[in-house]
């Protein structure tokens, strides 16, 4: 089933060029459509970007500290590092992991601990930023390529094991890690979530199917995806247990009910997004990232509404977001020459929405007139110069 969604994209702003001849009336013109298109100029302004001080971090995963603090952290594409971002004095802090690897998950727990996924080094790294004290606790399964991690309100670290094909849980107290196998061979977990229950629930990118762990008992549950070859990525669960998860390949949002069975989609309006990362706020609100799309989105499911906001930095290539406890987004640009963390308050894309909505016909027909008007003023301006230049 497919949700019926009402798309709301925000207008681009465009530069123009102009010749010294036609400084005057250009500038006149300009004037005008900025006046007559007003809207476009703060679907761009609500997102702000922070450049990062250290050369090509390419960030890619980002989590939040949601204590007083509220630091990002976030790790880099191709280094054995992870950055803070403190927002009381907008600054960047590097520190370097003395393990060998290169770190892929990561999340932070309330009390400040960052937990972190060494992938190529096959271990779970905890750092406690008040001692700078990082620890690691070896997996079982040699190679397993642990890629994805979160922390249940026990404090039992649950991550996934790309090559290993497997769930695994790690005791903090004890430094005890457990196993589970997926039962769909090769199936490439790539994202993983606890639901209020404690319930796990992964994404399986090549199975294309969700699975879900109880460890209760430790039984493995999958569910096949009806739309084939989704490559189902990033995953969050709701207030109300409903599992949402990033199709890349088809440009949807899934949502999978697990009292029903039954799984819905949300269409996103960009054509092929390559959605990499969703987060949910606590009002309930879905937020992802477009990949290639170069955009934020947040979709509503209340309303069955999408808003896409483009990010101010062409092909940012952002790849990673997360909400914090005030419903703020902050994101991952990780394009090289991009280097940059977006932040997207909702408060603001509120404010910008309430302006869109209801674009139906009328507003398509008052956009009509309006360009209209812009062209026959345009032509009229440069007639007029031109016979001014002509009989001067």
């Amino acid at each position: 089933m497919i949700l019926p969604v009402k798309a709301i994209l925000m207008a681009k702003t465009v530069k123009l060029s102009v010749s010294p001849v036609m400084a005057q009336v250009v500038f006149a013109y300009i004037f005008f459509c900025l006046i007559m298109a007003g809207g476009s100029i703060a679907a761009d302004s609500v997102i702000k970007e922070f450049i990062i001080p250290i050369p090509a971090v390419s960030p890619a995963r980002i989590a939040i500290v949601n204590d007083g603090s509220r630091d990002i952290w976030l790790t880099y594409q191709n280094e054995n590092k992870i950055l803070r971002f403190t927002q009381s004095d907008n600054a960047f802090k590097e520190y370097v992991i003395p393990y060998p690897g290169v770190p892929a998950g990561i999340a932070a727990t309330k009390d400040g601990t960052i937990w972190i996924a060494n992938s190529s080094g096959n271990n779970i790294i905890s750092f406690n930023p008040s001692t700078d004290k990082f620890s690691r606790f070896p997996i079982k399964t040699a190679d397993s390529n642990p890629y994805d991690l979160a922390v249940a309100s026990s404090g039992t670290v649950w991550f996934i094991e790309r090559e290993g094909n497997k769930i695994g849980s790690l005791s903090p107290e004890t430094g005890v890690i457990k196993e589970y196998p997926i039962p769909t061979p090769s199936s490439h977990p790539s994202a993983i979530a606890i639901d209020k229950k404690g319930i796990v629930w992964i994404t399986e990118m090549d199975g294309n199917k969700l699975a879900s762990l109880d460890p209760a008992n430790g039984k493995v549950i999958e569910y096949i995806i009806p739309t084939p070859f989704a490559s189902p990525s990033s995953i969050a669960v709701d207030s109300n247990g409903m599992v949402w998860f990033a199709e890349m390949l088809t440009g949807r949002i899934g949502m999978f009910n697990p009292a029903s069975k039954v799984f819905n989609e949300v269409i996103v309006p960009t054509l092929s997004p390559v959605i990499s990362s969703i987060a949910i706020d606590q009002k309930g609100l879905v937020w992802f990232v477009e990949n290639r799309g170069n955009k934020i989105g947040v979709f509503d499911p209340v309303s069955a509404v999408v808003n896409e906001y483009e990010i101010p930095t062409s092909k940012s290539l952002p790849t990673s977001i997360a909400v914090d406890r005030d419903g703020v987004a902050w994101f991952t640009e990780s394009d090289r020459d991009a280097n940059r963390i977006g932040r997207l308050d909702i408060a603001d894309t509120l404010k910008v929405g309430k302006k869109h909505e209801g674009s139906g016909n009328d507003d398509k027909s008052d956009r009509i007139s309006q360009i209209t008007l812009m062209i026959f003023i345009a032509v009229v301006s440069i007639t007029l110069l031109a016979f001014g230049i002509r009989y001067y």
